[in-house]
């Protein structure tokens, strides 16, 4: 009689009795939109299992975040860019200049973390949340692509080797000293860190939900100066949709708009294929949505190359560093090539990284637990 009750009564409390909750400082790096929106997920299903979030961010990441979440605006990185090509010691010129000038923060910053005293630190990326975690004694976790370049083999064409070897070390400069690196990307490369694990890209959820279809026109994002990109469609004969020069107008078959997310998800639902840079986010998207991808990595930034590179390998797409006529012939010649390997690519949603993470939490956190009811 004892055993029963007290097992219905165990049963009873436990439905009162929540998961691990923690308290989470989510640093968010600000600059272009991909680290911000997979982050935004990543935050909802955080608080979605009970955890308390502040974000740490600065640029882009302020305006997307701050009107859903607890947003502390910090100092960020600011990249220089000349002719689609990343200027590192312009960058770093005025980044000593941008940090000098907030130094007068920190003070400020230190307050805020210390009187939000976090059971764990997250990072996409953000090094002064990885710094303080490390200076207060926090448990971090890194969730990006980047270290995908420190913490894996990465196959890279000989020409690109030195700017690898640059970009590894800016990485480790950056964010170092995780307790654990959740790398996401749409390919898999050998894991040289224990601490280490590869997951799909986090995909938002207007994605997840879209129904599409293919239309006659191609999609165009441009975040950098392509140049003489727009110069060279209007000598192609297809209708082109370019997003990114912040203007609202039609020149013969080009059709400009200015950015709105809810009339950009719609192009990107609908679209033939894709041109655009090799940011991994819109990668991400365009091969969830089956859509082929012509990649135009930005210069000197090994990131993009590596991932047109592999874009490239997979059979999603092509790539070129000098947009041309016959690049785009090339390209359409293949488009029922690419539409048959995106379909045979196998589909994901977010699960297996966000179960990753929660144990990772419970894991690093200190083991403080709180009633509902």
């Amino acid at each position: 009689m004892i055993l029963p009750l007290l097992s219905r009564v165990a049963n009873k409390i436990g439905k009162y009795y929540t998961k691990f909750m923690a308290k989470i400082i989510y640093g968010v790096a600000g600059q272009g939109f991909g680290h911000s929106t997979r982050s935004k997920e990543t935050i909802r299903h955080l608080i979605s299992q009970g955890h308390e979030v502040l974000v740490f961010t600065y640029g882009q990441g302020v305006f997307l975040l701050s009107e859903e979440f607890n947003v502390f605006e910090i100092p960020g990185l600011i990249l220089s860019y000349k002719d689609n090509k990343l200027v590192y010691w312009d960058t770093i010129r005025k980044n000593i200049k941008h940090v000098l000038k907030k130094s007068r923060d920190w003070t400020t910053i230190l307050k805020k973390f210390q009187e939000f005293n976090p059971d764990v630190v997250i990072t996409d990326f953000e090094p002064l949340t990885a710094l303080l975690a490390k200076i207060k004694r926090r448990p971090l976790i890194s969730v990006d692509n980047q270290h995908q370049m420190t913490n894996t083999k990465i196959d890279i064409s000989p020409e690109h080797a030195k700017d690898l070897l640059a970009d590894k070390l800016i990485i480790k400069s950056m964010v170092w000293g995780a307790k654990y690196y959740l790398v996401t990307s749409f390919f898999e490369t050998p894991i040289i860190r224990k601490n280490t694990s590869i997951f799909p890209p986090i995909l938002r959820q207007e994605i997840l939900n879209m129904k599409t279809r293919k239309d006659d026109y191609i999609l165009v994002y441009q975040t950098s100066d392509f140049g003489h990109l727009v110069n060279v469609l209007k000598k192609i004969n297809c209708h082109f949709v370019v997003f990114g020069m912040n203007v609202d107008k039609v020149e013969g078959n080009i059709e400009f708009k200015n950015y709105s997310s809810h009339e950009w998800l719609g192009y990107l639902a609908n679209c033939r294929a894709l041109i655009g840079n090799a940011g991994l986010s819109l990668i991400t998207e365009s091969i969830y949505l089956e859509k082929p991808y012509l990649a135009i990595p930005i210069k000197k930034q090994v990131e993009q190359i590596i991932n047109a590179q592999y874009l490239q390998r997979k059979g999603f797409g092509l790539f070129t560093y000098e947009f041309s006529e016959n690049d785009f012939k090339e390209f359409f010649s293949q488009l029922d090539k690419f539409d048959q390997k995106l379909a045979d690519n196998k589909k994901h949603d977010n699960s297996a990284i966000f179960e990753k993470l929660n144990e990772l939490i419970e894991h690093f956190s200190s083991k403080k637990k709180r009633w509902i009811g």
